[in-house]
């Protein structure tokens, strides 16, 4: 007969692990829920980090007050999104015009890749190349937009309320706890999560910025086709850790390579995109980050492939900032602090 002692570790073991599961099932089958609340909550971070940066401009005696500062956090994300749409909706008739210049530059490549893999590998390659037939992805691609621009107004509609509740917290958080200790201590707890999530999406984002904007001005210097788009999908890719930063230079690569007659301004861009992304990710970003966000690369892919195969591409962009949260709460929970010790990358927490 087992001792007692065993039979509830084993218990214990066992219910643990039913839990898991029952969250990862709630997880992948409260997709459409989850998704737009989550993206809700990550937007909520980003304009909040933007208010309490310009709360902090003081000129003078005159420090800005809270209303002027969300009104000009606000007229930031508008600026913004005018700006993406102006970029994207700007270059649909110059994509319409080129469009037959780089149908005919790939059938040359194809060309020149049968010729040089010889007639077996030829055939495969025209097969493959044949099927790709667009015409058969469009209802699916409308479709997708459908549920893209319900997905919006709905994260939209999510944005307002949070931002409405935000006043309540502490309301909330007190009628939650009748101790006054253990109130303060969870209100303590939240503020935590919210600066360190806000942090880090407020470097991620200077981050970001320098990355476009570096990436657009070898762009144009190249004279890559779109780089105002390029530089935009480099911007949001680089929120994506290690997999966005390859795919932001394989995008403009594929098409110096489609655009261009010679090899010599795809293989410059590529070393060029390249430098920028190791330099900005690898000596600049963890400048900027220093310790206030100690946690484990090993921890980061894990979380960014768990993500990315419970929540696509929405996932990916939003692993770190969740992994920041789950290694909060877990520091502060004394039973989970073990967790927070494996996520961090050299054991050192915070209280």
């Amino acid at each position: 007969m087992a001792p007692a002692g065993n039979t509830d570790a084993l218990r214990n073991a066992g219910i643990a692990v039913i839990a898991l599961g029952v969250v990862v099932a709630g997880l992948v089958y409260g997709r459409p829920f989850l998704v737009p609340l989550a993206v809700a909550i990550f937007l909520w971070n980003v304009l909040e980090a933007m208010i309490q940066g310009f709360s902090r401009i003081s000129i003078g005696s005159f420090r800005t007050p809270r209303w002027l500062a969300a009104m000009l956090g606000f007229l930031a994300v508008l600026i913004g999104l005018y700006l993406v749409f102006s970029i994207l909706l700007g270059q649909v008739d110059t994509i319409a015009a080129a469009w037959p210049r780089y149908a005919a530059r790939f059938e040359t490549i194809v060309s020149d890749l049968t010729a040089w893999l010889g007639p077996v590998y030829s055939a495969k390659l025209k097969d493959a190349v044949a099927a790709i037939d667009l015409a058969r992805q469009v209802p699916g691609l409308i479709a997708s937009t459908q549920s893209v621009v319900f997905a919006s107004l709905l994260v939209v509609a999510y944005v307002g309320f949070l931002f409405a509740e935000r006043g309540h917290v502490a309301e909330k958080v007190a009628a939650m706890f009748p101790d006054p200790s253990q109130a303060k201590r969870t209100s303590l707890l939240l503020a935590d999560i919210s600066e360190s999530v806000q942090r880090y999406i407020w470097i991620k984002t200077v981050v970001s910025v320098m990355t476009g904007l570096a990436s657009y001005v070898v762009l144009r210097l190249i004279g890559v086709d779109f780089a105002e788009t390029w530089a935009l999908l480099i911007f949001v890719l680089n929120y994506i850790p290690n997999i966005g930063s390859i795919v932001a230079v394989a995008f403009p690569a594929l098409l110096a390579l489609v655009q261009f007659e010679t090899l010599g301004p795809f293989l410059i861009l590529v070393v060029t995109l390249t430098t920028i992304q190791l330099f900005i990710g690898s000596v600049l970003e963890p400048m900027l980050m220093g310790n206030s966000l100690n946690m484990s690369p090993f921890a980061i892919i894990l979380a960014l492939s768990f993500w990315g195969a419970i929540w696509g591409i929405v996932g990916m962009f939003l692993s770190v900032p969740i992994l920041v949260t789950v290694l909060i709460v877990c520091a502060h929970i004394p039973s989970w602090r073990w967790v927070a010790i494996l996520l961090s990358k050299d054991g050192r927490i915070g209280a």
